[in-house]
């Protein structure tokens, strides 16, 4: 498994100001298999997303539909920051602290 860490702001469509900003997360390729599940998902560009650096304190904090934006990578085909979609429902794990979802990343937008 390929493994990336990625700084990003997470936004939300109709909402003016990030709803996270400059948030560190690892980012995980998931394989075909998996990918499927995701009515079509392309593999090379869908992630398992882990953070710790977001507020324990919302389970909705964030939610399917949002998307994150990397703060450093710009992609080489649009020349815009490179944008991922969060496809699963987020999940809040109080226990150990941590943030996960899946995500695809948009290419050429």
């Amino acid at each position: 498994m390929i493994s990336e860490e990625v700084r990003a702001n997470i936004t939300r469509a109709g909402v003016s100001a990030p709803i996270a900003s400059n948030i560190m997360f690892q980012m995980d390729k998931i394989g075909p298999l998996e990918a499927a599940t995701y009515q079509g998902a392309d593999p090379h560009f869908t992630y398992k997303v882990f953070t710790t650096l977001l507020p324990m304190n919302n389970p909705q904090l964030v939610l399917f539909r949002d998307h994150m934006v990397d703060q450093v990578v710009v992609d080489a085909i649009s020349g815009d920051p490179r944008t991922f979609l969060i496809v699963s429902d987020p999940e809040m794990h109080t226990m150990d602290g941590h943030w996960q979802w899946t995500a695809t990343r948009y290419r050429g937008k």
